[in-house]
């Protein structure tokens, strides 16, 4: 008897423990739901009078290859169309959206808290058990082609595309999100719903639900979750993310009368501890027209019309990149003004311009996680890449302790490898 007592006691002890361990991962806003496999993050904003579930399921550009990229995409606008939740959610005045990044497939449900309960079943029924009508898949695909075929009229689309494929050749990043004419032509009925079954795993899944909800809303979304195919979890392969050599290619454009030039190096990821360094840094050289390039490239050299520079955050390896729109004439003079800017930012970067990038970026950061949707987002987007739910907390901090030695640290990035694209106009000679 002593000894069943003793065995009592030490089982309930151990579900107090683990009673105690769920609580304090929901006051820190996380919880991991290990028998489905997905993650399920919460952040109560109860000043708020709407709430967003936010999903972000692993694979993106990387669950696609060249023969069916655009699948993505496609199946977003066909999965959204198809189903009730469409009409639910627009008479109740919310929104539900679907979309692909370069690593996720994400959807937002975003809906004021009165209307929650009488949306939640079709968001449930969209999740877990989709229609694909096949007159949407039909008339989807076709507008999907046209609009691919009107972008064949944008130069600056054209250019920021053969960059990428120059920049990632050989990993997904390379592909365009919304794919090729060609690639979408070969996309069939059924591979929608296989599209589903093949990504839809609950171990893909990052959900963040934020803003004004009921305790009940975590309760009712972990078992939706555990409704999906659990899966094994998702695993990105970054073979052939980095520029391993030097790559120039420029291409000829009829239709345009200036040059388009992208400049890439290797970036980090967004794990890496030079990311937000990197991130301070790609505002100082191209944020505006403050900016150093802007200043130098257009204001007193005037080799370019218009000039920036962007660093987006990424699963594998990113591309520091600057984009340039000129006169062909100038495209040497240009790169090499921008070459001698990156490499001698140790004995010109000031103090000022490091307070002023710090402190718009934190502006643009804390008005960025005002609404739901777009701290969901964030907490989704980190949480995904391994950096944490809370990281967008932690960035500010990171980012006001940031110094020029830490700059100067990310800015090492210029003296490697890089790739330029250039689209130029008729009967210029290649160099």
């Amino acid at each position: 008897m002593n000894k069943l007592k003793v065995l009592i006691i030490v089982i309930v002890l151990l579900v107090l423990a683990n009673m105690t361990v769920m609580v304090f991962l929901s006051e820190k806003g996380k919880m991991i739901e290990n028998e489905s496999g997905a993650t399920l993050v919460t952040k109560k904003r109860d000043f708020t009078k709407t709430v967003t579930i936010q999903l972000m399921i692993k694979g993106g550009l990387f669950a696609e290859n060249e023969e069916n990229n655009g699948i993505g995409t496609l199946f977003s606008r066909v999965w959204v169309k198809s189903n009730k939740i469409l009409e639910t959610i627009e008479f109740y005045g919310g929104n539900i959206s679907a979309k692909v990044s370069p690593f996720a497939l994400e959807v937002r449900l975003s809906v004021p808290t009165s209307e929650l309960d009488k949306v939640y079943s079709d968001f449930e029924q969209f999740l877990v058990n989709p229609e694909f009508k096949k007159d949407i898949f039909e008339r989807e695909k076709q507008q999907h082609i046209d609009e691919l075929k009107t972008s064949l009229d944008n130069p600056n689309l054209i250019a920021q595309n053969g960059f990428m494929a120059l920049a990632f050749e050989g990993m997904p990043y390379a592909m365009p999100l919304e794919g090729e004419e060609k690639s979408v032509e070969n996309i069939k009925y059924e591979d929608i719903a296989s599209y589903y079954k093949n990504n839809m795993k609950s171990s893909y899944i990052v959900a963040v639900i934020a803003g004004n909800f009921q305790d009940d809303l975590e309760g009712k979304v972990k078992t939706t979750l555990s409704k999906l195919e659990k899966g094994s979890p998702f695993t990105y392969n970054c073979e052939n993310s980095f520029i391993m050599e030097d790559k120039y290619k420029e291409v000829v454009d009829t239709r345009i009368q200036q040059a388009k030039v992208y400049i890439g190096y290797n970036a980090p990821d967004a794990k890496s501890e030079d990311y937000a360094a990197l991130k301070v840094l790609t505002d100082i050289l191209g944020g505006g027209m403050s900016s150093r390039y802007f200043t130098e490239i257009r204001k007193n050299s005037s080799y370019a019309y218009a000039v920036g520079a962007g660093y987006p955050s990424r699963f594998c390896s990113s591309r520091f990149f600057v984009s340039m729109g000129l006169d062909y004439s100038n495209v040497d003079s240009a790169i090499k003004k921008i070459e001698e800017i990156n490499l001698n930012l140790d004995k010109t970067i000031t103090e000022q311009e490091i307070d002023k990038a710090k402190k718009s970026i934190l502006g643009s950061t804390l008005m960025e996680t005002q609404s739901n949707g777009s701290l969901a987002w964030n907490m989704a987007f980190f949480e995904t890449v391994g950096l944490g739910a809370d990281y967008y907390e932690k960035y500010v901090d990171i980012l006001k302790n940031i110094k020029k030695e830490d700059l100067l640290k990310a800015a090492e990035i210029f003296k490697g490898k890089k790739a330029v694209y250039i689209l130029k106009p008729e009967n210029k000679v290649e160099k």
